[in-house]
């Protein structure tokens, strides 16, 4: 993990795909410092909300100001899943990144163009993730 520290900017994923800022969505606030220190390595800006009901109407107030969602599968008020359908209501062509530790409760297949990630993740499988959400591949 210390090569990742160590990168030089100009060679961030970031970069190679435009930039902008991501949305964090988790209930655990710790995740959220530990992926939005990520994602600033790697080149991103990022707002983190505990609260998926408050981000969900942070994204759907301003869509143009995110670049893509990263949102944890299993939350209180509502989850992942339901945070995704419902911005894709309005926003069907937002890219998203669902994270779980539990399990997805949906097949991948049925979700093309989502990046999954399986909590513990590595550093390379968020910035994998990411592209695949962003450039499908």
């Amino acid at each position: 993990m210390s090569d990742f520290w160590q990168r030089d900017r100009n060679q961030s994923t970031a970069l190679e795909l435009g930039g902008g800022r991501v949305m964090i969505v988790d209930d655990d606030a710790q995740v959220c410092v530990y992926v939005a220190l990520v994602l600033k390595r790697l080149g991103f800006e990022s707002s983190a909300n505990t609260d998926p009901l408050a981000a969900l109407d942070t994204l759907l107030e301003n869509p143009e100001a995110y670049r893509i969602l990263l949102t944890d599968q299993r939350m209180p008020e509502l989850s992942g899943l339901d945070l995704i359908n419902k911005l894709w209501a309005s926003h069907p062509d937002f890219p998203v990144v669902l994270m779980s530790g539990y399990g997805w409760g949906i097949a991948p297949s049925a979700l093309p163009g989502v990046g999954f990630l399986s909590k513990p993740f590595e550093i390379d499988d968020l910035e994998k993730a990411i592209r695949y959400a962003l450039k499908g591949d």
